[in-house]
């Protein structure tokens, strides 16, 4: 965001990079756990894709303030325009990097690539296949577009006063309205109880002017109180699998401890300090690290089952080493090929926009 809001909401920025580092450590424990040296309980393996529910509320409070409260003066347009931007470039370049890697037989051999999964892929549709979509993680990216979808269709309305109320009338009635039409697979998608999450971090925004400005010993104590719900979550989960919780579970069990861990950081300020500017710019690049990871999971399961450890110090080695340069990885990328490319298509964008304004 390069609004004036931006100094409160770097440490946004640094939620960012801590919610995706928590999803690719829990990605590299569960690839781990395939290895007979590792013995993970499956709480510890789970507890890391509450990044997912964090990167969903904070979605939802950027929503508000890239919007200026939904305010009537904000384009619906320029807003999917510059969120369509955000996501899609980045996307579509890993998506084709991960299709040209399958179809050469290097790697993402295991499943075939139909058009019908291409089709959904690209357009961020819900998967109707059992293959699903191509890039595993861009599941989250379909809640974020239609998430996109819905706030843009409520800027298009009138009534300024009861565009909150409409997100929620929307959120609650579009999957209604799919089934009714027939579409039962797209209803169930967008029916999921996940996209309470988004609401939770509009209505942080509805409240962030009210919210009060804690100090750091409040910001750790807010941290490791929502650690430890995390953690419970995980280990009271009535599900065994390790991919994360039940949607009817985790929505508020996840969910809640997100919205609050959000809230504690809405207004905290970039005081210019080393390790601020390095976590702002480790967020910048989290969106490229939750995309790239699993280019990084294939190599370190690869390695696993051709038997290269024998101890299992070198096991949890080798993982914090991949936790590392996955990390390296997507900051290089984003220094120097998402960053450009995002200024160029903003300065393109700006050139369309300053003649039609003329």
């Amino acid at each position: 965001m390069r609004t004036a809001h931006q100094p409160r909401l770097c440490g946004l920025q640094h939620l960012r990079f801590f919610a995706a580092f928590a999803v690719l450590a829990h990605h590299i424990l569960e690839e781990a756990s395939g290895s007979p040296l590792a013995h993970i309980a499956p709480a510890v393996q789970r507890i890391g894709a509450c990044g997912v529910d964090i990167f969903f509320v904070i979605s939802g409070l950027v929503m508000w303030h890239t919007t200026k409260g939904f305010s009537s003066q904000t384009s619906a347009r320029r807003f999917i325009g510059r969120r369509l931007t955000r996501i899609i470039p980045p996307y579509w370049t890993y998506l084709a990097f991960v299709v040209a890697l399958s179809f050469s037989g290097i790697a993402f051999t295991h499943r075939q690539i139909g058009a019908v999964d291409l089709t959904e892929s690209v357009l961020l549709l819900p998967p109707t296949t059992s293959a699903g979509l191509i890039v595993s993680v861009s599941w989250t990216l379909v809640y974020e577009l239609y998430f996109y979808l819905v706030c843009a269709a409520v800027l298009c309305l009138p009534w300024q006063r009861l565009r909150v109320v409409s997100i929620v009338a929307l959120i609650a009635g579009v999957p209604v309205a799919l089934k009714m039409v027939g579409a039962a697979a797209q209803a169930q998608y967008y029916g999921n109880p996940l996209v309470i999450e988004f609401l939770f971090g509009v209505f942080l925004g509805l409240l962030s002017v009210w919210l009060p400005t804690p100090g750091r010993r409040v910001r750790w104590t807010v941290l490791t109180a929502c650690i430890v719900l995390f953690g419970w979550a995980a280990v009271a989960s009535p599900d065994a699998a390790t991919f994360g919780l039940p949607p009817s579970f985790r929505w508020w069990a996840w969910g809640l401890p997100a919205a609050l861990l959000v809230s504690a950081y809405v207004h905290t300020e970039d005081r210019g300090r080393r390790i601020g500017r390095a976590l702002t710019v480790l967020g910048d690049s989290s969106y490229v690290l939750y995309l790239t990871h699993g280019l990084w999971m294939i190599a370190f399961a690869k390695a696993i089952k051709s038997g290269a450890f024998h101890k299992p110090l070198s096991l949890y080695l080798t993982a914090s080493c991949v936790a590392v340069l996955a990390v390296v990885f997507a900051l290089g990328i984003h220094l120097y090929l998402e960053k450009p490319t995002l200024a160029w298509l903003e300065g393109k964008r700006s050139r369309i926009r300053e003649p039609a304004l003329t």
